[in-house]
């Protein structure tokens, strides 16, 4: 039976991941989960020490893909205010992006909208066309690079979380 609880708590955690791909806070919903299991979940199968520990997981996962997104725009040229566009671009393009593609939409809407707004901040800003656009890509591939990294610690937070569930069985 536990091996069952196990595979439906990887399943709704899998489930969570996939909404980090939509600009929503998948990583954070997933420790509400945990949180739950916690409460209402078998004795002693997972504790509030081993939810702390995933919370960590998930700041590392913002810090990620904050710092990406940061990181490219600065390597591609962008100023300051050229990251923030590129920021507040990516979110909007999320949302703009969420009723296409049955939500996958917002994938590519966060990544455009991190291309859009950098170049728009940077050409608002008296910057040639040949830098904003150099700027622009280096907002969107940090941007992707940040959805990747902030993916992958929510994958590590399923695959710690299932195991230590399934393992505190025995």
């Amino acid at each position: 039976m536990s091996l069952i609880l196990g595979l439906v708590l990887g399943l709704v955690l899998f489930s969570l991941l996939w909404l980090n791909l939509l600009s929503l806070p998948g990583n954070w919903l997933m420790l509400g989960v945990l949180a739950l299991v916690v409460v209402l979940g078998p004795e002693g199968r997972l504790t509030w020490a081993f939810v702390g520990y995933m919370g960590l997981l998930a700041i590392l996962g913002e810090l990620i893909e904050l710092g990406a997104q940061l990181i490219g725009g600065k390597r591609g040229g962008a100023s300051g205010a050229g990251n923030f566009g590129g920021i507040v671009g990516s979110i909007a393009g999320a949302i703009l992006g969420a009723p296409f593609g049955l939500g996958l939409g917002s994938i590519a809407g966060a990544l455009a909208g991190a291309w859009i707004g950098c170049f728009a901040v940077e050409r608002l800003r008296q910057e040639s066309h040949q830098k904003a656009a150099e700027a622009a890509w280096g907002a969107f591939w940090g941007r992707t690079l940040g959805l990747v990294g902030k993916s992958a610690t929510g994958a590590a937070i399923i695959v710690l979380s299932v195991t230590k569930f399934i393992s505190q069985a025995a």
